[in-house]
């Protein structure tokens, strides 16, 4: 299912959860039932132990428009999976029990209970393995919808038709607002439906139309089969005046009919609107397998806040079937819900990525197919980028997995799990990951399925052990970061050895992430680009590479196959004048450029490396790194937005929440031109405070803009400003040889600095773990044993009362 808001024609339509507004629309009733729905969940799931729903048989009567009341009796096909049961559980949800039978008994009150949410039926015999029964239950009333607005039961402007989620109820599954059923991910039963309706309405359900009569009083009578097996949100009907439209489509397994069911006036704009519904589908078929259902139906509703993945009927709102492909998204996702979601379904609405997060992922397949590979890249940077921004502020920083169920229908199950998608076949390579992928919804037709599951399926069918992958991006919350931190470059022969070193950094993650794929991209100064690959682990490490030239550039991950805290966006720049950079929340104003420039810029959202011996307190969130290759007469000046606000989860608010909290006048921006070089107040920046200084958002400009890093920052009173003047901490401590090998030397009078007796020469690794920390005294040099050290840089200061007096840092390279 997918909720959706009405954007321009390139920003598709995405999901923004409103589970955590839910709370507040239920009445005290509500919330009870809600608490009390809560702690049967699992006893739902566990009634699939015991007994298998082998066929649920809903006859209906859907006439009564005035006051909304269905009635008739669903006939529940049951057997026992253990010997000696004695009672039947079913949900229905603030129904009238009319009477229940077994065969020709009719069950008096005495021996069933109904409390609007639980049906308690005592069987008159005792089942056994291998007994099999039908229980029919009389009921009538007015299906209830959702307490969010997103689900359940709808008569609304000539229609009836219903959600089968219901995004604050829980357990989420919703069948049990029409028919009698055991509510859950996990039991799969065959359907068959009896829907009566009169005054030119007919119904569509699930699966095939077996039947279709109409008596003597204008009564119509549709029966429809549905022999997959499916769980019960995914059972449908949709009544309304409705034609068909009717298409099919070559499959891999025959031809399949298409019923697109809607009212004659909107039948030639959902023609028009529908047109690249093949392209869909042979997507999915060539990627996942072939369809397994037996129709491709979509049933057009006056429901505007989205769409319903009912198995092979599909309940649609009309109102994005407005004759254009704008909206072509939306009926892609829910036709990938086939293989993801109706096909193999999640266990618990704990996994839910694997339904919702793979559906929205095959939107930007889809996208693929139609547009080519850089428009679905589009897509998967316009998904990413607010996945850093807003995720964690707005639902708290939570692993894929496990996902509470009040955030169930969220932004992480939606757009970090389509997010992880990607980045899985970044992780595999498309070869392994299409062919795993199939494998596992090929074992797992129609079954449930935990994240482990598929976690062990794509091992299996791979070859891959995807435990690192599943640890670090699935079972847990956060981010990686991986950056450049420094090059070497020797010549040799007519190649060049580059050795380039790599850190990694942590975002809401709890611990590094291992065995990371990585490509490394090499351009020279013509722009002849070489891209290698790297497997990262931990902290920081090194890797060398033979490069056919000298590089002017080197970047990582510029194909952006793996996803991390980064939002990046590169351009070719050949005139003057305004170019945006929208991901990497950057905008440039080219002054000068007589040939092209090539510029990355990324928007990290990770904490920058520290300053030292500055009086200022750096963003804990951000910094920008701008790179790439430009012409010497190149000029021009850069926009930054600053934003601490946060009161909404659009635009550029909760950037710089963290930084300023109160006033703006101490902002500035810091540079440093490389990883090598402590930050400094970047002497070309126009600050514009806008309205006023203290309602933390405004404009920095960079005047003239140079290649390297930017961030910003407050002045720090708290640390003590004469501390940091009075400090003579921009001396630079003389280390050598720099690479080094087993060994460094310092060099302190070189250094120019005094010793006292209480000085304290510390070394720490680029994640700021102290590696070595001693007294020194007057001395002229110190040797350093290093053979022990990682490859990797390191940072070395001298400490005395007064703060940092000295530092410098220095990389190992055995």
């Amino acid at each position: 299912m997918k909720k959706v808001f009405i954007f321009s024609i390139f920003a598709f339509c995405t999901f923004n959860a409103i589970a955590q507004s839910c709370q507040q629309k239920h009445s005290p009733i509500q919330l009870a039932k809600s608490q009390e729905n809560d702690v049967s969940v699992m006893a739902s799931n566990l009634r699939s132990d015991t007994i298998d729903i082998l066929n649920y048989t809903i006859n209906l009567n859907i006439t009564d428009f005035t006051t909304n009341i269905i009635h008739g009796n669903t006939a529940v096909k049951f057997t026992p999976k253990v010997n000696g049961v004695t009672t039947l559980s079913l949900d229905l949800l603030e129904l009238n029990i009319d009477s229940i039978e077994i065969g020709s008994v009719n069950l008096l009150t005495s021996e069933y209970s109904y409390n609007d949410t639980l049906l308690n039926i005592s069987l008159p015999t005792i089942h056994n393995i291998g007994d099999t029964t039908t229980l029919v239950v009389y009921y009538r009333g007015t299906p209830q919808g959702d307490a969010s607005g997103w689900g359940g039961f709808y008569f609304q402007s000539g229609y009836a038709y219903n959600l089968g989620v219901g995004f604050a109820a829980l357990p989420h599954v919703y069948g049990r607002v029409w028919f009698p059923c055991f509510d859950n991910f996990v039991e799969r039963s065959t359907y068959e439906f009896n829907i009566t309706t009169n005054a030119g309405k007919i119904a569509y359900c699930n699966g095939n139309l077996a039947n279709d009569t109409t008596d003597g009083g204008g009564n119509r009578t549709r029966r429809w089969i549905m022999n997959e097996k499916i769980p019960t949100y995914l059972a449908c009907v949709a009544v309304a005046n409705y034609t068909q439209i009717n298409q099919s489509y070559a499959g891999l397994l025959g031809t399949l009919p298409i019923v697109i069911a809607a009212v004659p006036a909107d039948t030639s704009a959902i023609k028009n609107s529908f047109i690249n519904l093949p392209v869909a589908l042979s997507t999915y078929e060539n990627h996942f397998g072939p369809y397994m259902w037996n129709k491709v139906g979509y049933s057009m509703v006056p429901f505007s806040s989205g769409a319903m993945e009912h198995a092979s009927n599909i309940t649609y709102p009309k109102a994005f079937a407005t004759g254009s492909t704008t909206y072509q998204n939306l009926y892609a996702h829910e036709l990938s819900h086939h293989w993801f979601g109706d096909l193999a379904t999640c266990r618990t609405a704990e996994d839910m990525w694997l339904n919702e997060g793979w559906a929205h992922y095959c939107e930007f397949l889809f996208f693929e197919t139609l547009n080519g590979y850089p428009n679905y890249l589009s897509y998967v940077r316009n998904n990413h980028e607010p996945n850093l921004q807003f995720n964690t502020v707005k639902e708290g920083a939570l692993a894929l997995s496990n996902i509470p169920q009040s955030v169930t229908y969220g932004d992480h199950v939606y757009n970090k799990g389509a997010d992880i998608a990607h980045t899985m076949r970044g992780y595999m390579g498309d070869s392994l990951f299409f062919y795993s992928v199939k494998t596992y919804l090929a074992n797992n037709n129609y079954k449930d399925v935990s994240s482990t599951d598929f976690m062990n399926e794509l091992t299996a069918a791979s070859g891959m052990n995807m435990s690192d992958f599943f640890n670090g991006w699935v079972f847990n919350p956060g981010w990686p970061h991986f950056s450049i931190d420094s090059t070497v470059v020797v010549p040799s022969g007519p190649n060049f050895d580059v050795t380039v070193f790599v850190k990694q950094k942590l975002t809401d993650a709890p611990a590094y992430y291992n065995n990371v794929p990585l490509e490394v991209t090499f351009k020279d100064a013509s722009w002849l680009e070489n891209t290698q690959s790297l497997m990262m682990s931990g902290a920081n490490s090194s890797f060398t590479f033979s490069v056919p030239f000298d590089p002017k550039f080197v970047a990582i991950n510029k194909g952006e196959k793996i996803s991390h805290a980064v939002a990046p966006e590169f351009k070719t720049i050949k005139v003057t004048g305004g170019a945006s950079f929208p991901n990497a929340k950057f905008s440039m104003n080219v002054l000068n450029i007589v040939d092209s420039a090539f510029i990355r810029v990324e928007h990290n959202y990770t904490a920058p490396d520290p300053a030292y011996a500055i009086p200022y307190r750096l963003s804990p969130n951000r910094y920008w790194k701008v790179d790439g290759i430009l012409p010497s007469t190149f000029s021009a000046k850069a926009t930054l937005l600053y934003d601490g606000r946060t009161t909404s989860f659009s635009g550029n608010y909760w950037l710089d929440n963290n930084l300023i909290t109160t006033f703006e006048d101490s902002l500035v921006l810091l540079y440093r031109p490389n990883a090598s070089v402590n930050w400094s107040v970047y002497p070309y920046q126009t600050k514009n405070m806008q309205a006023n200084n203290n309602d933390k958002r405004g404009i920095m400009t960079i005047d003239s803009l140079q290649l390297g890093e930017y961030v910003f920052a407050m002045m720090d009173y708290a640390s003590g400003i004469q501390n940091y003047a009075s400090s003579s901490a921009n001396n630079t401590l003389v280390v050598f040889p720099n690479p080094a090998k087993d060994k460094i030397t310092i060099d302190f009078i070189a250094s120019n600095i005094n010793l006292s007796d209480n000085s304290l020469l510390v070394i720490t690794d680029i994640s700021g773990k102290i590696i070595s920390k001693e007294k020194v005294s007057q001395q002229q040099t110190m040797t350093i044993n290093t053979s022990t050290y990682s490859n990797g840089l390191y940072f070395v200061s001298i400490k005395t009362k007064d703060g940092i007096v000295a530092k410098n840092r220095f990389i190992v390279a055995h």
